[in-house]
């Protein structure tokens, strides 16, 4: 793997204590790289970013009409949510117009991301269950898909079920993948997780925000799972203190941005144009990715330059006794904004 430059330093006492080397890419509808810092062609697992592409075969094959499906349906099926109520009850119902109990899920089960959703669930003397895992939505979306084919609900995970199958193949057809050369692995969620070029990513999220330069035959599901994220980006990931979230609000619906594990991130933009990136030492803090994500956005000017300072691009950091001990800022590659 080729050296990525530093994109986010840690100070302390003025000195640069810690770096996020990392890579980024711009790319328009048709391809063409627009702004690059680092390797463009990076090949990593976008982990959670992928979901709102991993979502389109149910809509492009006529889930909507089939369930009734609403935006609530389709952000969540797009989400890693925080495991809040209302994430909790989209789910469900998302299960319940698919007649599909939530012991079909094959999630796993973690206490909600939201700190608050975790300690009401305590203070109730309720244990998590699959409902409240982040990625409850994607696979409540894969059940979806699998009731849509006619294919059953047990096995939905194994890639060669007809569901699976259909999400690999709308994967490579819309991000223009090479089906021969396409590394799988499996997700956290126990989902497959395909390894892609980080240009072909960003593609993905260009055709996302405007999916007028996509194929005909995707153009509408595009822009109906866009739609619904713009729409209800609350269910995309949560109520308070997610950037994903926060970008498409501050975005005042031209923006569309999704955030996956292990400092991978997407988003795009109504004008045509897709940024993927990823932090190449997973961002075990979470302070590195959001940065950059901010930094990138105010810098493409898809929001204003004081937007969204609580996640930085020039963060402080305090101690537990609430004093300033340094900061996380990005570094001076991304000045360098369609330069």
């Amino acid at each position: 793997m080729p050296a990525l430059p530093v994109l986010v330093e840690t100070t302390r006492g003025g000195i640069v204590e810690s770096v996020h080397h990392g890579a980024l890419v711009a790319v328009t509808g048709d391809g063409h790289v627009e702004w690059s810092i680092g390797d463009p062609a990076l090949v990593s697992f976008p982990r959670s970013s992928l979901k709102p592409f991993q979502l389109l075969p149910l809509v492009a094959r006529g889930g909507v009409a089939r369930f009734g499906l609403e935006p609530a349906d389709l952000a969540i099926a797009a989400a890693s949510h925080s495991g809040e109520e209302i994430h909790v009850q989209a789910v469900c119902r998302l299960l319940e117009k698919i007649d599909a109990p939530a012991s079909a899920l094959a999630c796993g089960t973690h206490a909600p991301i939201d700190e608050d959703a975790a300690a009401r669930l305590e203070e109730r003397g309720e244990a998590p269950s699959a409902v409240h895992n982040n990625c409850s939505g994607k696979h409540s979306g894969m059940l979806a898909l699998a009731r849509l084919l006619g294919a059953p609900l047990e096995g939905y995970l194994d890639p060669m079920h007809p569901a699976q199958q259909a999400i690999r193949e709308t994967l490579i057809d819309v991000l223009a993948l090479d089906a021969q050369d396409l590394p799988m692995g499996i997700d956290g969620c126990s989902a497959p997780a395909y390894a892609v070029r980080l240009d072909k990513l960003a593609l993905g999220f260009a055709l996302l925000g405007n999916p007028a330069q996509a194929r005909a035959g995707w153009r509408a599901a595009l822009q109906t799972v866009g739609d619904a994220m713009r729409a209800r980006p609350e269910l995309v990931a949560g109520t308070n203190g997610r950037v994903d979230t926060d970008l498409m609000r501050k975005g005042k619906g031209a923006i569309v941005a999704k955030g996956g594990a292990e400092g991978y991130f997407g988003m795009g933009h109504q004008a045509g144009l897709g940024v993927a990136f990823k932090i190449l030492d997973g961002d075990a803090a979470h302070r590195a990715r959001s940065a950059v994500a901010v930094a990138a956005a105010q810098r493409l000017g898809w929001i204003a330059p004081d937007s969204l300072a609580a996640y930085g691009p020039r963060l402080p950091i305090s101690n537990w006794a609430g004093r300033r001990t340094g900061e996380v800022r990005v570094t001076s590659v991304l000045d360098t904004a369609g330069g």
